[in-house]
């Protein structure tokens, strides 16, 4: 399925609408447990191939950061898909691989568009399962906002994957490919704040304060409605280097303000990824943006 606008901010809004309405489609497979299958014991391996592919990703997912363990950890979710297809506990951790590898791709790359369209149809079909009631809205033609309400807590990250994907594959494409999304992905990943601001160590609200600054109030977005998702993302995950580099790439440049946008990437690059614990691949990649953004900065200003 083509999710992204290719041809135009009609056909794209199109597409995406479609992308949308695949989550109304009830899964197709047998019921599956929400969590990996229960551990074997020790030294024996999981007899069912989606536990199996699961335990081989989680054992590479940790040093993601190293792009043959990135593979790896790809290579094994994607085999626990297809082992077990519209399971969440297969489809989630998919749709998280996805967005990393979009997001170590660096932006507006064609890699970074391919990885966030998987990311986004992963998540599309855990929320066929997570969440049968926002499909049925969608179905039925209700408003996007009207439809995430129906998502429940248990299907925060999926909504979240799903919006980013959507939205970073139309970024990826152009401007009025943007314009066309916004109004299907912006109340997606709104909700998605709601149920959950931790999913991804407060992502939507980064993505919200990004896509804010990026889009003019009429459009939904603003100056004041960045400045208070990012305020709030810094409240609740101070140590996070994403939200410096996303409010130093959107925010600082738009108001024209250099010296927060390098106060901000220099908070990031005094930052050893190594204090992260688990988020130490991502706080990797937010050093190389903070470079790579400082590096142009005369371009900017």
């Amino acid at each position: 399925m083509g999710l992204m606008p290719r041809r135009g901010p009609i056909a794209g809004a199109a597409l995406l609408a479609a992308a949308l309405l695949a989550c109304a489609r009830p899964a197709t497979v047998d019921a599956a447990p929400a969590a990996h299958a229960a551990a074997p014991g020790p030294g024996a391996a999981p007899a069912d191939p989606a536990a199996r592919a699961l335990a081989e990703g989680d054992a590479a997912w940790p040093e993601r950061g190293t792009p043959a363990r990135l593979a790896a950890a790809l290579d094994a979710y994607r085999r626990a898909q297809k082992a077990r297809p519209g399971d969440p506990a297969t489809e989630v951790p998919l749709a998280r691989a996805e967005a990393f590898r979009a997001l170590s791709a660096g932006p507006g790359t064609a890699e970074a568009r391919a990885a966030h369209e998987a990311s986004a149809r992963a998540a599309e079909r855990a929320l066929s399962r997570l969440a049968p009631a926002f499909g049925e809205a969608l179905r039925a033609g209700k408003a996007p906002a009207e439809a995430a309400a129906a998502v429940p807590p248990a299907g925060a990250e999926a909504l979240h994957w799903l919006a980013l994907g959507h939205m970073g594959a139309a970024q990826a494409t152009g401007p009025a490919a943007v314009l066309a999304v916004k109004d299907h992905v912006l109340p997606l990943m709104a909700r998605a704040a709601e149920l959950d601001e931790a999913v991804d160590e407060g992502g939507p609200l980064r993505a919200l304060g990004a896509w804010s600054a990026a889009l003019p109030v009429a459009a939904g977005g603003g100056v004041a409605a960045a400045r208070a998702r990012f305020a709030r993302a810094a409240e609740r995950f101070p140590d996070e280097p994403w939200r410096r580099v996303l409010e130093a790439r959107t925010l600082a440049v738009l108001l024209q303000d250099q010296p927060t946008f390098e106060r901000l990437l220099g908070e990031v690059l005094a930052s050893d990824p190594a204090t992260h614990g688990a988020r130490a691949p991502e706080a990797a990649l937010a050093r190389r943006e903070a470079q790579a953004l400082l590096d142009k900065r005369a371009g900017l200003f």
